[in-house]
C-alpha cells in the first residue's frame, strides 16, 4: 500500500517504521518499504459544518511530500483470511480500526463482544472482523484469531501501528493547519513570471544587494501579487527552454546555474530555499538567445565563404572590389606591426592580405594587389595578395 506522508515528516517515519521492522523479525513476518523521491502535493483545508456534517474547503497548498510504498501483507493475511478490522469494545459503542484496503462497515460500530470461532459467551475488550477470500465474513477474539486464521495478533497490531504512524493522509482542518510543520511549494513558472516582471522594472540585482531579485519575487509570490500577462507568456517560454535542456548534453552556452533551473522545471514546482537560482533564468535565457544568434551569424558567414574560390594565378596583378573589407587583427613582430586585411568580392572569393601598414577599410573599395599565394583555412578557399594599393 502507498501512503503519503509531509516530506519534513519522513525521516522520523522511517525511524518508527525500522522499529516495526525489527518486531515483524521476531516474528519471522516478511515486511519492508521504500521510499520515493520528493514531490509537490495538493493538500486541502477545511472547516467542519457541523449541522450538515459535511467539510468545506477553505484553501488549497502545494506541499513538498513523500511516498511511502509498504510491503507487509502477511502481518494481516493468512490462509485465505484477510484481517479487515480491529474492534475495541465499549459501554457507549466501539471503536473500529479498518485494516488493509477496504473501509469498515457501519454495523461495526455497534457489534457485540463475541467470537464465530469458540462461541464462548464472555465480554471481551477487542475481536478482529476477518474475511475470506470467498467472501465469508466472520468475527473472532483476539485469543482465536490465530487459531480461526493462521493470522498472529501481535502483527494484525503491527499493521494497526504502521497506518498509525502513516497517518490518514494530508488534508487538515483549519485548526490543525494552523499547527502543521510542512514545506510549501510553488509552481516554477509562476516564480519565472514574477521574476520577469520585477527584472523588467528594477533590472536584475543580486541577492546580496538591496532589495534583491530574490527577496522581492519572494514577497510578491508570499502576498498573492498577479504577474502580467506579458510575463507568463515569457515564463512559459523560458519554461519550455529549461524543461528542454535535459536533453542536451553539448551546447557550450549553458552551464551549471542553467542545468540546475532545468532540473526545477522539470519538477514543475520549487520551494522557497531554490528561488534564487529560478529568479535569474529570464537574463540566462535572454543571454541564451543572444549567443545561438551570434553562434547563427557566424555559421551563416562561414558558409557564405566555403563558395570562395581561388582568383588567378600565382605572379598576376589583378585589381579587387571588395563587397566588404576589414582588418581582422594586427601584431608586433622584429620588423615592426603586421596588419591581417581580410576581403572578399561579389562572387563571394575571400582575399587575404598581409601588410606592413594600415589603411582605412570600407566595403566596395578598391585594391589593387599581387597574387602572392593560394592557400585554404577551415575549409575556405583564400587568395594571399602582397604588394597592394588602396584606390
Amino acid at each position: 500500500m502507498t501512503f503519503t506522508v509531509y516530506a519534513n515528516a519522513a525521516e522520523d517515519v522511517k525511524k518508527r517504521l525500522d522499529r516495526i521492522a525489527a518486531k515483524a523479525a521476531r516474528y519471522s513476518v516478511p515486511f519492508s518499504y521504500t521510499v520515493s523521491e520528493e514531490h509537490p502535493q495538493t493538500v486541502r483545508v477545511y472547516e467542519l459544518d457541523h449541522v450538515n456534517h459535511v467539510q468545506c474547503e477553505t484553501e488549497r497548498h502545494t506541499v513538498a511530500a513523500v511516498d511511502f510504498e509498504i510491503e507487509c501483507e502477511e502481518f494481516i493475511k493468512a490462509n485465505g483470511w484477510t484481517v479487515r478490522a480491529k474492534i475495541e469494545h465499549g459501554d457507549k459503542g466501539n471503536i473500529v480500526t479498518a485494516l488493509g484496503d477496504k473501509p469498515a462497515e457501519p454495523a461495526w460500530f455497534k457489534a457485540l463482544a463475541r467470537c464465530d470461532h469458540c462461541k464462548t459467551n464472555r465480554f471481551r475488550k477487542v475481536t478482529y472482523f476477518v474475511e475470506h477470500e470467498s467472501g465469508e465474513v466472520r468475527q473472532v477474539g483476539r485469543a482465536c484469531l490465530h487459531d480461526y486464521t493462521g493470522i498472529n495478533p501481535a502483527t494484525a497490531a503491527m499493521w494497526a501501528e504502521v497506518t498509525g504512524i502513516l497517518g490518514d493522509g494530508l488534508d487538515r482542518t483549519a485548526g490543525e493547519w494552523s499547527d502543521c510543520t510542512y514545506e510549501e511549494m510553488y509552481p516554477v513558472t509562476l516564480l519565472l513570471a514574477h521574476a520577469y516582471d520585477e527584472i523588467k522594472a528594477y533590472g536584475y540585482r543580486k541577492t546580496d544587494e538591496p532589495h534583491s531579485t530574490r527577496d522581492e519575487v519572494k514577497e510578491r509570490v508570499l502576498n498573492g501579487t498577479m504577474p502580467s500577462a506579458e510575463a507568463m507568456e515569457n515564463a512559459e517560454k523560458i519554461n519550455a527552454w529549461l524543461v528542454g535542456l535535459d536533453q542536451v548534453t553539448d551546447d557550450r552556452w549553458i552551464g551549471d546555474l542553467e542545468r540546475n533551473g532545468s532540473t526545477l522545471a522539470l519538477s514543475g514546482y520549487v520551494k522557497a530555499k531554490h528561488f534564487g537560482r529560478l529568479v535569474y533564468m529570464p537574463i540566462a535565457y535572454e543571454r541564451y538567445l543572444e549567443h545561438k544568434a551570434r553562434d547563427a551569424q557566424r555559421e551563416a558567414a562561414r558558409l557564405a565563404e566555403t563558395v570562395s574560390q581561388h582568383v588567378g594565378e600565382v605572379g598576376q596583378r589583378i585589381t579587387l572590389t571588395a563587397a566588404t573589407a576589414k582588418l581582422l587583427t594586427s601584431w608586433e613582430g622584429a620588423y615592426g606591426t603586421t596588419y591581417l586585411y581580410k576581403f572578399t568580392d561579389a562572387q563571394g572569393n575571400v582575399y587575404i592580405w598581409y601588410a606592413s601598414r594600415g589603411i582605412e577599410t570600407r566595403d566596395g573599395m578598391t585594391l589593387k594587389g599581387t597574387i602572392k599565394d593560394h592557400n585554404e583555412r577551415d575549409g575556405v578557399k583564400q587568395t594571399v595578395l602582397t604588394r597592394c594599393k588602396a584606390a
